[in-house]
């Protein structure tokens, strides 16, 4: 026979409570010189983190105000390029987004934390924005934030964000995934507090997009913290507080009044926004030739001028990639992407030594260099001996290194390639005969 568990003793349960309340996150040690560079930058910005209140006729919330010089570097990314992007520089970087005629000016930087993902019971209790403007008369970058230190005070943070950002001159909203979330979240806060916004019909300048299509398969993922990594040497140290414990650490300032738990917060949502305005300028700054591109960021440059129809001007990316890179993954694509741009242009003779550098080494895109290579040898070439034995080792290839690990591509590639060859072959009889 069991015996119940004695009841827990009271005493016990609430110093265990009292204890994991006081947890906050702890420092770790910088052990690499982006680590330690980038814990700089958030030191600085601590000790300037100086709120004041603003007034509303929703109430106060309380507000912050930051002016950087376009000298400021984020990471190794001066902000300067940020005053002479225009609407046709945006558009290389989200193509279809209806910016053309956009002026640097228009663009407003935003990114916001919330207590939950959406749903009535969630708000945006700290709001960040960055425009240009001026400091001394010269171009700057103006950083506001909002923070409501009560749930109530919500209501002041939407009056106060939606009296600067002045929807109405139709700025060009620049967020991080700010189209699946920012802004629709934005929007209903709005609502709900019985004001009208706007947010997600302003145009969308998101750079979730632009990262994807640059950088997609060279990152882990394309997570702000990972492309600011790779585009702007900018580093995150391991301690800095994560998106998903940012709730918890609102909510406990909001039990406890420490501002020890809110500082991490404050600090991670400025620099997102300067991470946005840093990586604007990073990439138009490499779509328009203003910054030399070698290497990883000769592809990236080419795959977002690719994406936006400028051939032209990607081929010469690529070229640069192919002659920087190591053998890799990378450099296979930067040759099977020149590749197609000649034969789009016409000229597959170019074409011809790239398709064959792909196909000669193991890749991804090694099969389709040999059907390319088999379609300019019968149709281009006019040597069907030639793409006879190209079809033969592709056959080859499917043989070794498909069958086993993923048969049904096997089959797919199988097919295809035996028709071709049957196709090539049937044409050599024909010559022979003649």
């Amino acid at each position: 026979m069991t015996t119940a568990a004695p009841p827990p003793n009271l005493d016990h349960l609430r110093a265990l409570i009292r204890r994991i309340e006081a947890r906050r996150p702890q420092p770790k040690t910088l052990a690499s010189p982006l680590e330690r560079h980038a814990a700089e930058r958030r030191a600085e910005a601590r000790q300037r983190l100086a709120f004041r209140p603003r007034e509303t006729a929703a109430g106060a919330c309380l507000e912050r105000i930051e002016v950087y010089p376009l000298a400021y570097e984020v990471g190794h990314q001066p902000l300067a390029p940020l005053a002479s992007v225009t609407g046709e520089t945006l558009a290389l970087l989200v193509p279809g987004a209806e910016v053309e005629d956009a002026t640097a000016e228009d663009l407003l930087f935003l990114d916001i934390e919330t207590t939950g993902l959406g749903g009535a019971g969630a708000i945006a209790f700290l709001v960040a924005t960055a425009r240009l403007g001026q400091r001394d008369g010269a171009p700057a970058l103006v950083l506001r934030q909002y923070l409501a230190a009560s749930p109530p005070e919500e209501a002041a943070v939407v009056d106060a964000l939606l009296e600067d950002v002045a929807l109405d001159t139709h700025p060009v909203l620049a967020t991080y995934n700010g189209r699946g979330f920012d802004a629709p979240m934005l929007d209903g806060r709005a609502t709900m507090h019985r004001r009208r916004a706007g947010f997600e019909v302003l145009r969308q300048f998101d750079l979730l997009q632009t990262a994807r299509a640059g950088y997609r398969g060279l990152l882990p993922s394309c997570r702000l913290a990972e492309v600011e990594v790779a585009a702007l040497g900018l580093g995150r140290p391991e301690g800095e507080v994560a998106g998903a414990a940012v709730p918890r650490c609102y909510f406990n300032y909001l039990r406890t009044r420490d501002p020890r738990w809110i500082e991490p917060v404050i600090v991670h949502n400025a620099l997102d926004v300067l991470a946005l305005a840093g990586l604007t300028a990073r990439l138009a700054g490499i779509v328009t030739g203003q910054v030399e591109t070698r290497g990883v960021d000769a592809l990236v440059a080419g795959r977002l001028l690719a994406a936006a129809g400028r051939p032209e001007r990607a081929a010469p990316c690529f070229a640069r990639a192919l002659d920087d890179l190591p053998p890799s993954t990378e450099r296979q694509e930067a040759a099977a992407r020149l590749a197609a741009l000649h034969k789009s242009a016409g000229r597959p003779d170019l074409a011809e030594p790239l398709w064959w550098q792909v196909a000669e080494r193991p890749g991804h895109g090694r099969l389709r260099a040999h059907v390319e290579l088999a379609i300019y040898y019968e149709h281009h070439a006019r040597d069907l001996g030639r793409a006879a034995e190209v079809v033969a080792a592709a056959l080859d290839h499917v043989e070794r290194a498909l069958s086993r690990d993923d048969p049904a591509g096997a089959h797919r590639w199988r097919t295809a390639l035996l028709w071709r060859g049957a196709r090539v072959h049937s044409k050599l009889e024909r010559q022979r005969s003649t």
